[in-house]
């Protein structure tokens, strides 16, 4: 059995219990078969309750708490950073454990792309959540490098809050991403009773010798091809699950896990880019370590102005790649919202007619897939366009 070492945790805490998605956490997460009415059992119901306390109560686990959650329950932060080797370690297997989950997406977005030709809406919409999910795995892994090559060279000791940002940076990114994979779970589910139905009527059909045995087979290869999308979104969910509570040290106990927050479009409306971008680079601990770096003779000050100059520019350039990445998160979340409104009013037209007695289960189905599709194409926007200002807003405190 494989094992994996659920590092952003910085824990050393059941190896086998972790993002490899092992037997173990498919036993002890309860989520082999994770429909949203088993998730919220497992999960439990009770509310605010800390994560220190050694009790069975239930953990709520907002996004808002996580860096309070982590302190308390993750053991790397409930104690001084005595052993500076010891927090480098710490770091790179964070780094490991990003970039080896990025791989996995990235693994299935490709896997479905090269299928593009055989798959249907709603595969493609959760190629698209993968793909997406393998970005942002990736801006958290580029982060937390950054960090990892900040300390190495600056052997700097204030990194208690430093470390503490980066897990935070990792538990939002994991969080985003467990939402993420539940809302597209969720709208497979409805897209594959559709298919269900859509089958059996075409068996109906097919007996009636009003269609031919190849587009019965169609019928049933889309089908096969939609159960396959579910299930691997379960055990994808089922595994950022089980690592995201490892995380926050929750391995073991009752957890509800909230929903991401709405984007703050205010907030992002009333963005001073050049304003940030200045705060930015002062912020940045390489411009400060090489504005401070001594130097006493005419050339080792000559190339300590070259080394600030590039470490100017190069944060700078961080900043500026943020700024667009949020904009175009944006735009992305006004189309997907605007497509949803537009699902709202025929979904409201399909409740009518299917009252009226207007349409069959197989068209009412599929009618609910196609809303529980815009809607989840809205919702993950909503939380990757949450991901990308949080992003900027960590690059600005010179978290980036």
């Amino acid at each position: 059995m494989k094992k994996y070492s659920i590092i952003l945790a910085g824990l050393c805490l059941s190896a086998s219990m972790v993002f490899g998605g092992t037997a173990t956490v498919m036993a002890e997460e309860g989520q082999a078969d994770l429909t949203e009415t088993a998730a919220d059992q497992e999960a439990g119901t009770s509310a605010g309750q800390s994560a220190g306390d050694s009790s069975a109560s239930a953990v709520q686990v907002e996004y808002g708490n996580l860096r309070e959650l982590l302190k308390q329950g993750n053991l790397t932060l409930s104690k001084s950073f005595s052993d500076y080797q010891q927090n480098l370690d710490d770091y790179q297997e964070i780094w490991d454990t990003l970039k080896w989950e990025q791989s996995k997406m990235e693994s299935e977005a490709e896997d479905m792309e090269d299928r593009a030709g055989d798959l249907d809406e709603e595969e493609m919409e959760t190629a698209a959540v993968y793909a997406s999910n393998a970005a942002m795995l990736k801006n958290s892994a580029s982060r937390i490098y950054k960090q990892l090559d900040n300390m190495a060279s600056t052997r700097s000791t204030k990194s208690l809050e430093k470390m503490a940002d980066t897990y935070t940076i990792s538990a939002q990114t994991m969080m985003n991403s467990y939402n993420q994979l539940r809302e597209r779970r969720q709208a497979q589910e409805a897209a594959v009773q559709a298919k269900e139905a859509s089958f059996g009527t075409a068996g109906r059909r097919y007996e009636a010798g009003a269609i031919t045995a190849d587009e019965l087979k169609e019928e049933e290869t889309s089908l096969a091809q939609a159960k396959n999308t579910l299930a691997s979104l379960r055990e994808q969910e089922a595994q950022t699950r089980a690592g995201f509570l490892t995380m926050l040290g929750l391995t073991g106990r009752e957890v509800t896990i909230g929903s991401i927050p709405e984007p703050d479009l205010a907030a992002i409306a009333a963005i001073d880019f050049e304003t940030d971008k200045q705060r930015a680079v002062n912020n940045s601990s390489n411009v400060q370590n090489e504005r401070h770096a001594k130097a006493s003779s005419t050339t080792q000050i000559n190339n300590r102005f070259k080394r600030v100059a590039e470490a100017e520019g190069t944060e700078e350039a961080s900043i500026t790649a943020a700024y667009e990445a949020l904009l175009a998160s944006r735009s992305q979340y006004e189309a997907a919202l605007n497509a949803y409104q537009s699902a709202e009013l025929i979904y409201q037209s399909l409740e009518r007619r299917k009252q009226a007695g207007m349409l069959s289960n197989t068209e009412y189905l599929q009618g609910i897939a196609d809303y529980n599709g815009k809607k989840a194409n809205k919702e993950i926007a909503s939380m990757n366009l949450v991901q990308a200002y949080e992003s900027y807003c960590w690059e600005v405190k010179g978290r980036g």
